[in-house]
């Protein structure tokens, strides 16, 4: 091979790399309303690698232009994803508080192991979100003694992954929220010793844009829209209450419509926090999990921890949150 075909091959390569990588940083900036935006903007976190091959292969072939690209590319892709896992901005919480400790688990289609999930839940949680809660899985969560720590309840079982609920230490009233189309978001108001304001808690789960082989996109997006109007509703229903709202959301921060959702106060636990990467699916392949599609959401209320942790039966990794919410 002649060096002239040689860098004419490398150019072509890093142009490849880094208009890809470019194209992702655009496709995250806005709300996604296809497939192949989609994938981009879900591969927004290891853009920066793919930039960097392209800047490696423009350095070999002493394209400068081409390098000054992809340096630039190289920051912006760094610099949407340091700040959203690495630059938390927790508020001071100067007031008395109480800590309210939460499980939320996608259970896929109720298969979680019930001995562990419950465990983990007795030794690591004051309430629990559960996603793709089954008929069955609440027959063997309930004979594996859950409801002996988390005496209260609000479960809307369904077969596969229709179905969603809440397990409670506290006493809880159940609310009735409006029904939206490609989610599913039930909520209840926690009687929390300490607590003047009865905290809202929801657990939801929004359906995928992608189910199986089939393009659902249309379905996420009326879910997410669902999202946002229900979100605005236990606002105005909390209002100066703590809001708490965990599950599986089937978006990434990387997607627009998942960032929208946060105004009127909202934040997501890991942002706030700065608590690193910790994608959760999926999670029962020989690969680490890529997606970071799990999130809790909280509104009047500070995280001060999170983390991520296995569950064997699942695909997806589940969280444990710690949240301070105001006593006043």
């Amino acid at each position: 091979m002649s060096k002239k075909v040689r860098v004419g091959l490398l150019t072509a390569l890093a142009i490849a790399a880094l208009l890809f990588a470019a194209a992702a940083v655009v496709a995250r900036a806005r709300p996604i309303s296809n497939i192949p935006d989609l994938v981009l903007a879900v591969g927004s976190p290891y853009v920066a690698l793919v930039a960097l091959a392209g800047l490696i292969v423009a350095s070999t072939a002493k394209r400068t232009t081409l390098s000054v690209f992809a340096v630039v590319v190289i920051a912006a892709a760094l610099a949407v994803q340091v700040s959203w896992y690495y630059l938390g901005q927790r508020p001071t919480n100067e007031g008395q508080h109480v800590d309210i400790r939460v499980l939320s688990s996608n259970l896929r289609y109720g298969q979680a192991d019930p001995s562990f999930f419950v465990k983990l839940a007795e030794q690591n949680a004051d309430v629990i979100t559960a996603a793709e809660l089954t008929p069955e899985a609440v027959q063997r969560f309930t004979q594996t003694g859950i409801d002996k720590t988390f005496p209260y309840s609000s479960l809307i079982p369904a077969p596969r992954a229709g179905g969603v609920g809440m397990w409670s230490r506290y006493p809880l009233t159940t609310l009735s929220v409006a029904r939206h189309r490609g989610i599913s978001i039930p909520a209840v108001r926690l009687e929390v010793p300490g607590v003047a304001t009865e905290p809202v808690l929801a657990s939801v789960h929004v359906y995928s844009p992608v189910a199986g082989e089939n393009n659902t996109d249309p379905e996420w997006r009326n879910g997410m829209a669902g999202a946002t109007a229900q979100l605005a509703n236990f606002a105005q229903i909390a209002g100066p209450g703590a809001v708490i709202v965990g599950g599986d959301y089937n978006s990434t921060p990387d997607m627009r419509q998942f960032r929208d959702l946060l105004t009127d106060g909202y934040r997501d636990a890991v942002e706030q926090l700065g608590a690193g990467f910790a994608p959760t699916f999926p999670s029962n392949s020989w690969y680490p999990p890529l997606l970071t599609i799990d999130h809790v959401l909280t509104r009047n209320a500070a995280a001060s921890s999170i983390r991520t942790i296995e569950v064997p039966g699942s695909d997806h990794r589940a969280l444990l949150a710690t949240f301070e919410v105001p006593a006043g």
